[in-house]
């Protein structure tokens, strides 16, 4: 599941590790990028509290971090953790890279895939197979040297991932490809055929595909579209979510912000219903070759809580073991 809300504090993040920690069903807690506390560090404090739980990000912007950097911050996570963590990242969009670095990329999918190999050189270790040379070009970052060796659980690096050219970029580069707000017959139809693609001009398996999917469960007094908005206003405004979703079939250009999440649940990328609706929701992205989902529940933390969030929770993943049964 991915932590619903961004913590100002670290015990806020304490009920949903505790969540992860006791229910064999959720298998990582995910944090998104944060502007408050630095994910590795709520990991840490949830490790040393005694939720030791696998971990995930989904995803870290690059211009906020130097590969070493992200590379220390991402061993730090599975060591603490004591498992393998999966550390997501991405551009972010051009208003990001331009408040940070001063302009944007010239090429976001280009400076990912860079940004993502010297992260894995950073992280190199002495007794680790020779990794695959890209050439000496570094138009973006320089890894510079390896990072001293300590021991630790594996380190898989993802990249986030919404059209088709990073969908193959990951599929060359990357560990796994983290999508955000894709429906499932758009992972079906477009991410996956193209993260196989790019694995396969690039001689090496397939990477794990993750979806993130924001749900609620419908309620009585709870309006869907609000609670879409919530989980994901912050994105259907920005051009390359909204070029994703026309693709995807979803029409948020509108200026009505309130269309526009509606649009989202009625193209079920935001799931709404009762939880079996959401657990069949959910086996679709099963079914579109999806290895791991992420239970986004932002929205109903948003509105009404962290008591309501679990207990959303807890009825979702009861109707997915009933659907699994």
């Amino acid at each position: 599941m991915l932590l619903p809300t961004v913590p100002g504090t670290v015990e806020q993040a304490v009920p949903f590790a505790r969540h992860v920690a006791h229910d064999s069903q959720l298998t990582r807690l995910w944090q998104g990028q944060s502007y408050g506390l630095e994910p590795a560090a709520t990991f840490a404090y949830l490790a040393g509290a005694g939720y030791r739980v696998p971990a995930g990000t989904s995803v870290l912007v690059t211009p906020l971090r130097h590969p070493a950097q992200a590379a220390l911050e991402a061993r730090t996570v599975a060591a603490v953790t004591g498992h393998p963590a999966v550390i997501g990242y991405g551009p972010g969009s051009r208003a990001v890279q331009r408040t940070r670095l001063g302009a944007p990329y010239g090429d976001p999918v280009a400076a990912s895939a860079e940004f993502l190999r010297a992260t894995r050189d950073c992280l190199a270790q002495p007794w680790d197979p020779p990794a695959r040379s890209a050439g000496s070009a570094h138009r973006y970052f320089h890894a510079g040297q390896t990072l001293p060796p300590v021991a630790h659980p594996r380190v898989q690096l993802a990249l986030g991932v919404l059209r088709r050219r990073m969908a193959r970029t990951a599929g060359e580069v990357a560990d796994a490809a983290l999508t955000w707000l894709t429906p499932a017959d758009y992972v079906r139809r477009v991410v996956v055929p193209e993260v196989a693609e790019g694995a396969a001009s690039a001689a090496r398996p397939r990477p794990r595909v993750i979806a993130a999917v924001p749900v609620a469960v419908a309620r009585r007094g709870r309006h869907p579209a609000g609670l879409a908005h919530l989980a994901a206003g912050g994105h259907l405004v920005l051009p390359h979510y909204a070029d994703m979703l026309a693709r995807a079939g979803i029409d948020v250009s509108t200026g009505d912000s309130t269309a526009a999440a509606r649009a989202l649940v009625a193209g079920g990328a935001f799931l709404y219903g009762r939880p079996a609706d959401i657990a069949a929701g959910l086996a679709e992205y099963a079914a579109a070759d999806v290895d791991e989902v992420i239970l986004n529940l932002t929205g109903v933390q948003s509105w009404y809580g962290t008591d309501e969030t679990l207990l959303d929770l807890s009825e979702i993943l009861a109707a997915t073991a009933s659907l699994n049964w």
